[in-house]
C-alpha cells in the first residue's frame, strides 16, 4: 500500500509541473521514470532552449552528460520568476538527484528550496552565491574576463569614443561584466566615453533593436550586447547603420547571427561544458565556481583586423591570463 503511494504521489507531483519534458523528449515524457532514478537531473530555464545561446547551450550540456551516463533529465523552460520556487520544489518533491536553476535570477528561489530539501544537490548556474548553505553550488563563466576583453576591442576600434553594453537586466553576473568592460576600454584610452542599458527582456529581438538603435542615433558606435536570443537585434540594428560594429559575448555573432560585416570578434562562453559539469555532478560541493580564460570557460573569436592595436590586444590577453590584471 505505501509504495502505491508513493507512485501516486510521484505521478500527481509529476503532473503539476506544468508538463516538464524530458530531454530530446516530449512534453509529459517524463512521466515514464519520474525522478526516481538515484542518478538524475532536472533544469529550469528561464528562455527557451532553442535560443541559440544561454538557455540552449546549458540544456545541451546537460542532455550530454544524460546522454553519456545514461540517467534521466527533465527540463522546464520559459519559467518565470513568480514560478522558480514552484518548479524547483515540485522537481525535488520527484526525487531528481540534481536541481539546476539555470540563470542568475534563480539565487534566491533555489536557497530557500535547498533548505526545504537538505538531501537534494541544488545548483545556481550563472551565480556566485551559495547562500552557506551546503547543498547548493553555484557555478559561471568569467563574466568579468569577458566584459574586459569586449572592452579592449571595443576601445581598439570606436572611432567616436562612445561605446555601450547592452543587456536585458542586472544580475550580480552583468554587473561584474560591465565593470570589467568599463575597465577594458579604459585600458585602451580612459577619455572613452562607455555607457549601459537594459532592454527589460533577454529575448526580444524588436526591443534589443529599439535600444540599439536609439544608440546609434546618440554616436555610440560599438555595441556590446549580453543577450539571448535578442541578440540578434543587436546585430540587426548594426547592420541597418553605417560605420557601427558589435562585439557578441555568449554566442559567436559573425557565425551564429549572420553578422560577419559588423562583427569585430566575440567572446563566446563555454556554456555546454558548465551545464555538462552541474548534470554529471563534478560541481556539487558547496563552493562557488567561476570559470574563466584560463580554464576554457570562455574563448575570444577575432574577426576583424585590429591593425595596430592588435598587439595592444594581445599584451591585455597576456596580462589577463597571468593575472597581472586583477578585475576583482
Amino acid at each position: 500500500m505505501k509504495k502505491w503511494k508513493k507512485v501516486i504521489a510521484s505521478v500527481l507531483v509529476l503532473s503539476m509541473l506544468g508538463l516538464a519534458t524530458a530531454c530530446g523528449g516530449s512534453k509529459g515524457a517524463a512521466s515514464s521514470g519520474g525522478g526516481s532514478s538515484s542518478s538524475s537531473v532536472a533544469m529550469a530555464l528561464p528562455g527557451l532552449i532553442t535560443d541559440e545561446a544561454f538557455n540552449q547551450f546549458t540544456y545541451e550540456g546537460m542532455k550530454k552528460a544524460a546522454d553519456e551516463g545514461g540517467f534521466k533529465c527533465v527540463y522546464k523552460e520559459n519559467v518565470s520568476q513568480d514560478e522558480q520556487v514552484e518548479i524547483l520544489r515540485q522537481f525535488a518533491q520527484s526525487g531528481y538527484s540534481i536541481v539546476i536553476g539555470d540563470g542568475g535570477q534563480f539565487g534566491e528561489s533555489l536557497a530557500t528550496v535547498a533548505k526545504e530539501f537538505p538531501d537534494t544537490k541544488f545548483v545556481f548556474a550563472v551565480g556566485t552565491e551559495t547562500y552557506d548553505l551546503p547543498n547548493l553550488t553555484a557555478a559561471t563563466i568569467s563574466y568579468s574576463e569577458a566584459g574586459f576583453i569586449a572592452g579592449v576591442l571595443a576601445g581598439l576600434t570606436t572611432k567616436s569614443n562612445k561605446v555601450a553594453f547592452i543587456t536585458g537586466e542586472f544580475y550580480d553576473p552583468h554587473r561584474q561584466m560591465e565593470a570589467g568592460f568599463n575597465k577594458g576600454v579604459a585600458y585602451v584610452n580612459p577619455d572613452i566615453q562607455t555607457t549601459s542599458v537594459t532592454t527589460g527582456d533577454w529575448a526580444d529581438t524588436v526591443k534589443a533593436r529599439e535600444a540599439s538603435l536609439a544608440l546609434i542615433s546618440q554616436g555610440y558606435d560599438v555595441l556590446f550586447p549580453c543577450l539571448d536570443a535578442a541578440g540578434a537585434g543587436v546585430a540587426a540594428a548594426a547592420q541597418d547603420s553605417e560605420g557601427v560594429k558589435i562585439i557578441g559575448s555568449v554566442a559567436d555573432y559573425a557565425k551564429d547571427y549572420g553578422a560577419e560585416d559588423v562583427t569585430i570578434g566575440s567572446v563566446v562562453y563555454a556554456w555546454n561544458t558548465l551545464g555538462y559539469l552541474a548534470a554529471k555532478g563534478d560541481l556539487n560541493d558547496g563552493a562557488s565556481h567561476v570559470i574563466g580564460l584560463n580554464d576554457g570557460g570562455i574563448t575570444p573569436v577575432i574577426n576583424a583586423d585590429l591593425g595596430e592595436g592588435k598587439a595592444t590586444y594581445e599584451k591585455a590577453i597576456e596580462e589577463l591570463k597571468s593575472g597581472k590584471i586583477s578585475l576583482n
